[in-house]
Order: C-alpha cells, then structure tokens, then sequence
C-alpha cells in the first residue's frame, strides 16, 4: 500500500472463515466471479459488463479497511484507545476475503470516476463467505458484524453472528438510540455483547497495532467499566434464529501422503532432480543449438564427480523417418512441453489448416519437395499436439466393483505431455487458478455403455492448497509458520527458497494452506504438473516480488491450452506408446530407472545438419532441421503466451 498522508494503526484479523474454492455437488468451484463474469471483452454493442478483482492498493480497498478497522475499534478496542477511530485500519481482509468490483459501461455518454476509472456502475462485492459466491457483502457496514463475530467468538459458533447472511432473518433496518438511563446503558451493553465474556476477547497483537482486549459496546455510556460488570444472556434475543442455520465448518486434517513404490516415483519425489521424466515430451536443444520437441527415452546421471542428469530423447517426426535420439544434459537444455507456447507450422497449407491433426496430413505429399516447409518441424508439432490429447494410467494397485462396472485404482497417470505420480501435487483449473491438489488416488471408473463398448473416466482425490502469506515485518523474528509435513517435499523446499527472499524483500513469509481435503477432481479440471518456480520461473519469481505482488504467479501453459480443447480429457491409450503412433521409430522402448545406456545402447551425442533429400522447395539439399526450429534463446521464448498456468 502507498505510504498513507495520515499515520494509521493497522488491526491484524486472526481468525478466518473465508474461502476461495467451496465444495458444490461434490466439486470444487470457485468462491467468486466466475470466468465468465471476469471476461472483459465488450459485447456486440460495444457495452462491458465484467468483474475485476480490486487490488489492496486500490483506493475503494483502503476505503473499505478504514471503515471496518474504524468500527471493529470503536467496538471492541480499549477505552483509552477510543479516540483512535479514525486512524484505524484493517491491514488486510481476512485471509479467503476478496473483493471485487463489477463493472457496466455504456456505449456513449460520459461516465463516472470510479477507483477503477471510469465508469457508468461500479458496485463492490466481498467475496469469500463459506456458502459459496452467492452469499456475498456488499458493503464495510454489512461485513462489519461478520468481521466483528470473527474478532470474538472463539467457539466459531454461526449462531452467534448477527450478519446478514448468518442470521437472514434478522431485522435490518435499525432503530435510532434513545437516551439511556444508566441502568439501561449496562443492560445494552449486554445485549451488545450477548452471550460473549469480557475474557473471551481476541488476545491483543504485538504488532504495533491498537490493541483489541475486549468487546465493547458501541451504544450508551456505561457508568462502570465494562470487564466488571456481569455479563449474562438478555432476556429477549436480538436475533431469531432457525434449526438448519449454517454450522461451523469441521476441522480440516490433511490425507496422508502416499509412499513411493518405484525407483523412479521416489527420484521424482526429490527437490531439484530430474525436471522431466521417462514417457514425457519436452522441449530439448538439438545439437545444432536450437530447440526441438521429443520424447524422454530414459534418464542417468552421469559418472563424473558432479553426477549430472542425462536424457536420451527422441525426436518427434513424421511417418517412415526416424532421426536417431540425441542425449541432452539436465538443466536448462530441457523444458516441459507447457513451458512454452506451440509454434505455427512451416507449411502454409498446415497455417491454414489449423485444426488439422498428425493423421489427417499426407506426410508423403509434403515431403516431395512441391512446397515450402519442413515435414519433420510440423510432424513434431502436430504430433506432440495429439499426445496432448490423450490420457493412460499405469500401474495398477487395486480393482473394485462398483454399480455394474468397476474403478481402478492407479499409482500413475500420463495425462498429455507429463508423467504424474501419485503424491504429488498438480495444477487446478479451478478456484483461483493457483491452487494445487495433493493426488493420493488416481481412481479410473469403467462401466459398460453400450454396443459391446466400455466407458472411462479419470477422477483424482486428494487435497487442495492455496498460497497464502503471512506478514513478517521483524525479518530477525518472524511469525511461526503453520506445519507442512503433509505437504509433499518439492513443495516444502520450493517454499523455503522462496521465503530466503520474501522475508528480507517484501516483508512476509509464504506457506502452504489447506483449504479443502479429500476432494474429488475430475482429470479435465487438472491443468497438469506442478513445477517448482525456484527451479524454472526465478526470473518471474524475482520480478513478482519487487513488484510486490506476492511471488506467486501464473507462468505455465496448461494441458489443452494448444488444441483449444482444455474441457475434454482426451482420449484414453492402452499404453503410453500408443500414444505417439507413428510419429516415433516402431523398434522405441522406454527404458524406466536410472541406469545409464550400455555402449550398444548409446544414442548419438552429436547431429550434423539432417540431410533430408526433401523439404522447402529452394532446391538447397543440406536443409537442417535446426534451422527452422531455432526459435531463439531462452530469454526471448515466450513463457505461457496467452494460455497461462
């Protein structure tokens, strides 16, 4: 936040309900705006009608916090601190707390100055209550008891909030005070505080904050001090309250972690190993020093004292070629398929043909020479486009019956382009779109659906987590971070490097939350892998932060993202194989472990320029493939594109 014209005591909020993903019919969805309604594009009259998500540093945010710190002090801070009021602000919503402005704008006319700029409606929704989108505030005054209820009732008790949405039957509309005799201004007081004890307020925070001992009554003066007289319930209720009024919700206990049962899903399981994994098509560089697309054959480390990660990978191509595999060393010579968006193809006809697929092309008419091209550029782009539609789970643990058909249970998916274990964490479509979901089941559920054919469909379990913060403004003693042994240790490790520079740079610590357990996910709702950023976006990571927007950012493509099919699953394969069809050698094996290749299995470590007696039609015939696939260094690759995380 910018640096305020008037000293403010900050509050701190210690207690949360809010959400950002609720649980509806069984699926996660996300607690606000939906896509839809955030989409800004003006309609065929020219005319927007969006939400968009309203910064901390935005003026109607400050506005907001100013007014509930205000009240939340005059209600509850102490006597002495009562002159405070209005240099009180709320440091931030409570955590799962967003608010967002939905915006409308006309065609023509002059339009409104609003914090947003300008225009025709701008109304402020507070999203985050756990019921779900629909039960939102609109406005500092209606959140206000909510927020005081959070500030005091530590039995997390909904029975005892007066807001709106806790207690809809409850009258609204509030009459004006009368004076008070100095009786009646005690017996308000209790009503005020109904069933709350002078004891039972939020304990005071450290934090150069005006402190928060008790709750006090807003109305009257009371002729005693408030911790000494007796609180008891008022005889006449403010509130009526109904049998099925909303409950507080259970304690979350995260699943426990599945052990690895191969070599190969312990390796994975390790911080900063091996980014890509056997069966996974990548981007790697050739030996021309260009980047082609190709799958991850086998992996070792090598005999040197530095025990470098090795791949041997195999180039995608069209039918009847097969270039010889390449081994290519870990590190930045490697990138997830996602990493980076997908290229146009070299031939023209293929351009404008964009939703032509690897087996719809004659490969053998585009190889003759008659245009200008490279076959073997476009078969691996075509190629690694249709893997990324297709799904095959591996591994199987267990078979159970279930309503005529049967669910599988699986240790491992390949899910497009990526291997995934169980155990570890992916990308999610939903919620915010940051969240991540700990995978302790892969569950396929096949039933028979007619003609002699049979159904599947993928669902993962597991739990959801939210990036969250904490400030730390004493970077020599920082708060105590909840505990992460149930988060998966690439993720615990990714976020200790990623507080190394947090804490000293921006002030705060980052963690892990849990806000949703053994959640049901459809496989069309995973994104894919989760990636650690300190081992492929520092560069993002580092510009977040001094941008102080958290270090947590949307810098991955998504699988789907490059058909422009992310709604549907694909298709299921028998074996990974199967998969790329005839765009690798018929002979490929994939060799799992980490064992290195013999010297009978060694693929070439080095190509020359691929002599293809086919290609553009320029009559050159030392046409490298290298030369059309070099689409430039690291730094001017786009990261994500258009289709981000």
């Amino acid at each position: 936040m910018s640096q305020p014209l008037t000293l403010f005591w900050p509050i701190f909020p210690q207690r949360s309900d809010g959400k950002t993903v609720v649980n509806n019919k069984g699926k996660p969805v996300r607690n606000g705006p939906t896509e839809a309604q955030l989409d800004r594009t003006p309609n065929e009259q020219g005319q927007s009608d969006y939400y968009r998500l309203i910064e901390k540093d935005d003026a109607k945010h400050v506005d907001w916090r100013k007014k509930l710190g205000g009240m939340l002090l005059r209600e509850i801070g102490r006597k002495e601190d009562e002159d405070k009021w209005q240099q009180c602000i709320l440091w931030d919503f409570p955590e799962g707390y967003r608010l967002y402005e939905h915006i409308k704008s006309k065609t023509n006319g002059d339009s409104k100055t609003h914090s947003g700029g300008g225009h025709d409606r701008q109304d402020a929704y507070l999203y985050g209550y756990p019921k779900g989108p629909r039960k939102r505030f609109r406005s500092p005054v209606e959140f206000f008891p909510h927020l005081l209820w959070l500030s005091t009732d530590e039995s997390s008790d909904y029975n005892n909030c007066s807001c709106r949405i806790c207690s809809p039957n409850q009258v609204e509309v509030e009459k004006p005070a009368q004076p008070a005799r100095p009786a009646d201004a005690t017996s308000n007081a209790s009503t005020a505080m109904r069933t709350m004890s002078a004891s039972n307020g939020p304990v005071p925070v450290n934090r150069n904050s005006a402190p928060i001992p008790i709750r006090r009554s807003s109305v009257g003066t009371p002729s005693t001090p408030i911790a000494q007289s007796p609180v008891t319930k008022p005889a006449t209720p403010t509130t009526q309250y109904n049998a099925g009024q909303i409950k507080a919700p259970p304690r979350l206990e995260p699943t426990p972690l599945p052990q690895p049962r191969t070599l190969d899903q312990q390796v994975d399981n390790q911080y900063n190993k091996f980014l890509a994994r056997t069966g996974e098509v990548v981007w790697f560089r050739r030996s021309g020093g260009a980047f082609g697309l190709g799958l991850v054959a086998r992996r070792w480390t090598s005999a040197n004292a530095a025990h470098t990660g090795m791949y041997s990978v195999q180039p995608l191509s069209y039918p009847g070629h097969s270039p010889p595999q390449e081994v290519v060393e870990a590190g930045a010579d490697v990138k997830p398929w996602l990493a980076w968006s997908v290229p146009s193809c070299t031939f023209e006809y293929l351009r404008n043909n964009p939703t032509m697929t690897y087996n719809q092309v004659d490969w053998k008419a585009l190889a003759a020479r008659q245009w200008e091209g490279h076959p073997e550029v476009d078969a691996s782009i075509l190629a690694a486009k249709a893997i990324d539609m297709t799904y095959t789970p591996f591994e199987r643990l267990k078979t159970v019956p279930s309503n005529g058909g049967e669910e599988r249970h699986w240790n491992g998916i390949y899910y497009g382009a990526e291997k995934i274990w169980r155990g570890e964490p992916v990308r999610l479509r939903l919620g915010l779109g940051s969240d991540v979901l700990v995978i302790s089941e892969i569950i396929q559920k096949v039933a028979p659906i007619g003609n002699n054919q049979v159904g599947s469909k993928i669902e993962m379990r597991g739990d959801v987590y939210a990036y969250a913060t904490l400030p730390a403004p004493n970077p020599k003693s920082p708060p105590a971070l909840p505990s992460d042994n149930h988060v998966p240790l690439r993720m615990r490790e990714d976020m200790n490097w990623r507080n190394q520079t947090l804490l000293s740079s921006a002030g705060e610590l980052c963690y892990w939350k849990l806000i949703s357990a053994n959640q049901r996910v459809a496989l069309e709702d995973i994104k894919g892998r989760w990636y650690e950023i300190s081992s492929l976006f520092q560069e993002f990571f580092f510009a977040s932060v001094q941008k102080k927007e958290g270090g947590n950012g949307s810098w991955m493509n998504a699988r789907g993202d490059a058909t422009g099919q992310s709604k549907d699953p694909g298709a299921l394969r028998a074996d990974r194989l199967e998969a790329f069809g005839s765009a690798i050698p018929q002979q490929f094996r994939l060799v799992d472990g980490l064992d290195p290749p013999g010297d009978h299995e060694k693929p070439a470590t080095a190509m020359q320029g691929i002599e293809l007696g086919m290609g553009a039609a320029t009559g050159e015939t030392n046409f490298a493939i290298d030369d059309f696939m070099n689409f430039g260094e690291d730094t001017t690759m786009p990261f994500g594109d258009s289709n981000i995380f």
